[in-house]
């Protein structure tokens, strides 16, 4: 199986979601009769982005079946994890670079995203040197490309933000933002 759409599968699987997000024009939230997690998109630029929530849970149980070990999977588990879905629908390339992306939350403050390089750097002392889960730090993305992994974002459990993103397109920076999604709750058990 193409190692672009195993991930994007066992998220959906993970959230409860159907691959069929592309149809959306606007930024919304699914709503409980459509998903079992709540998922924002915005799809009203030439960068679609959208995030679907993953419990703490939900987390644990993925990187316990890809034979993580404990400590890397509690230092994921105690952050905010999304299932993220990206799309070039531009007429030309794009790139993103992770670490520009901002979760804003309600009283102003800008939180960093966890990147992928600096995931890989908290697991290595813990025996991980690769993965395939999380989005990718930087990309380019040719006309109709997408790609999906986790983005993470370190905040309180049930914290809302908005998620501000940017690319380039031709050199030119662009900005979106995202608003509405929210951290998991915690898990109850």
């Amino acid at each position: 199986m193409d190692g672009r759409v195993f991930p994007w599968l066992v998220a959906l699987v993970c959230a409860g979601l159907s691959p069929s997000i592309w149809a959306v024009q606007t930024t919304q939230v699914a709503t409980a009769g459509a998903a079992t997690q709540p998922s924002w998109t915005n799809a009203k630029h030439a960068f679609t982005v959208q995030l679907i929530q993953l419990s703490p849970d939900n987390v644990r149980a993925f990187y316990e079946n890809m034979g993580y070990p404990p400590k890397a999977i509690d230092a994921i588990a105690q952050v905010c994890v999304f299932g993220t879905s990206i799309r070039n629908n531009a007429k030309a390339p794009i790139t993103y670079d992770v670490a520009d992306w901002k979760a804003v939350t309600e009283d102003g403050k800008r939180h960093p995203l966890i990147t992928k390089t600096q995931w890989l750097q908290r697991w290595q002392p813990l025996g991980v040197s690769s993965d395939w889960s999380i989005l990718p730090a930087q990309q380019t993305l040719q006309v109709g490309d997408w790609g999906q992994g986790f983005t993470t974002v370190d905040l309180p459990r049930d914290a809302r933000f908005k998620l501000v993103y940017f690319w380039s397109e031709h050199g030119t920076q662009h900005q979106a933002t995202l608003a509405g999604p929210q951290c998991a709750a915690a898990s109850h058990g």
